[in-house]
């Protein structure tokens, strides 16, 4: 079985989300639930800085031809494929639209030349498909960003121009990111005028890449059953619920999973000290640890809360800040440790609750995957009131290190965290029930025995990708049988 796996991002190179953690995990178990039986290569974006990264080569350089014009594209190189922990990953880089400081913009603000650069990325695609003389039997696209190749894909098909035995499978990560470009570009995606209709690609008068793979994939999945529903009608659905109905049962929900071990406090360096389920004395040491980097007080008997999130009110943030200051309000003593940037409203009234209450909360604006692992590890709760989230992976992460994540039960959120046993579902998305579900924690914190068996149960869930890729290879062999 051939398959090309297609994502914008991947991690450990370049991440701007979870589409990039899940296109650096699934793939490789994949991999290891056949090997020898799959053949995957998974292909990305020339991100800036893949000529300086270390363990990436440059490999090659091609002329490819798009509408309107013909142009280089470089190749690079990473992983060797001998063994499933090694997958290759190939980084495509059309006319250098790529070798950019940002993957999508800058400073919240989208690069203008985002149609043009994914256009021909698209048709770089195929012509590295013919380069390399591979012919996948599956080419499995993620998000807006591959969703006009689907679309190309389709039209190559139904033209003749590619073998018509060729399947697809498109994954939603998101449907708030669509893709959205002017309908007059039309002619210069080399698609047919058809693809303009409300069955194809068009979205209240504007091209939506993610529609060419919701309409023209062989099959369409999200990444979690709950999610799945959700987004059948709207406001969820983000105007793209009928197109959604409109697959049937050729719309799946399966669950992300996670790296379990990348993700594993037995062995994760960037701890104060590993531990494990049978032995916890390593997570009081990180949790020590945790409280003296930024100079909060430990007390045994006050709960630390931590939250690793982009701060935006698709994350609850706005609610979360609203709660902390009414239980500042009150008195309650707990420790809380927010990492994270966003909207600078948000990040100003983060700041803000910090400054006012420098012995409960710290604040630290920005991303470092060190110190949300530490987070993981040292926190006693994991605060996540997300107002949609359609697989959500730090919640895993946080059960993985023995934090309890308190969450709004929507998407993937509702599917991982099990209300009675290892985690706290708020009763209402509100700054009160944020209260409300923060209280029942510090009250189960107070049950150390009750609290033991909380971080048992949730350390002990198997968040892998090992049952979850299995779906996916069904998924692929019905595709294939359908042939």
């Amino acid at each position: 079985m051939k398959i090309l796996f297609l994502s914008s991002e991947v991690s450990p190179f370049l991440k701007s989300g979870g589409l990039a953690d899940v296109a650096g995990a699934l793939p490789g178990a994949l991999w290891r639930l056949a090997p020898g039986e799959i053949d995957i290569r998974v292909l990305t974006t020339g991100f800036g800085g893949v000529r300086n990264t270390s363990g990436i080569s440059f490999q090659k350089e091609f002329l490819f031809s798009f509408p309107g014009g013909k142009g280089d594209a470089e190749v690079f190189q990473s992983g060797s494929r001998r063994d499933p922990d090694d997958l290759r990953v190939t980084f495509l880089d059309p006319l250098r639209l790529f070798d950019r400081p940002g993957l999508y913009g800058e400073d919240g603000v989208d690069y203008p030349d985002n149609f043009r650069r994914f256009v021909l990325w698209s048709y770089a695609i195929r012509e590295w498909m013919r380069k390399e003389s591979f012919h996948p039997d599956i080419v499995h696209g993620n998000d807006w960003q591959t969703g006009l190749f689907l679309a190309l894909l389709e039209y190559w098909k139904k033209t003749g121009r590619d073998p018509r035995t060729m399947r697809s499978l498109f994954t939603i990560h998101n449907l708030a990111y669509k893709g959205l470009f002017p309908m007059e570009d039309l002619p210069l995606t080399g698609l047919s005028p058809d693809y303009g209709h409300f069955s194809r690609l068009e979205f209240y008068g504007k091209l939506a890449f993610i529609k060419g793979g919701i309409c023209c994939a062989d099959r369409v999945t999200t990444v979690s059953p709950t999610y799945r529903e959700e987004v059948l009608s709207e406001p969820l659905g983000e105007g793209l619920s009928g197109a959604l109905r409109e697959r049937g049962t050729d719309f799946l929900g399966i669950l992300n999973g996670i790296d379990d071990q990348v993700w594993d406090p037995g062995t994760d360096r960037a701890l104060e000290r590993t531990f494990s389920m049978n032995d916890l004395s390593g997570r009081r040491e990180n949790r020590r640890s945790l409280l003296e980097q930024f100079s909060l007080p430990e007390l045994s008997a006050v709960p630390v809360f931590g939250m690793v999130t982009r701060l935006a009110e698709q994350k609850g943030v706005d609610l979360s800040l609203e709660a902390i200051r009414s239980l500042l309000g009150e008195g309650i003593d707990f420790r809380l440790i927010i990492l994270g940037s966003g909207t600078p409203e948000l990040e100003r009234q983060a700041l803000d609750v910090a400054r006012s209450a420098p012995d409960k909360v710290a604040v630290r604006i920005g991303f470092d995957d060190s110190l949300a692992r530490r987070i993981f590890a040292g926190s006693d709760f994991f605060l996540m009131p997300s107002r949609f989230e359609p697989c959500g992976l730090s919640q895993m992460y946080a059960m993985r290190y023995g934090a309890i994540p308190i969450v709004n039960p929507t998407g993937g959120l509702k599917d991982t965290v099990d209300p009675s046993r290892t985690g706290i579902w708020l009763e209402e998305l509100s700054a009160r029930g944020i209260v409300d579900g923060m209280k029942k924690a510090i009250h189960l914190y107070a049950n150390k025995k009750h609290f033991r068996n909380y971080i048992e149960h949730a350390m002990r869930t198997d968040n892998s990708w090992k049952e979850r890729a299995k779906e996916y290879l069904e998924v692929y062999d019905r595709l294939l049988d359908n042939r």
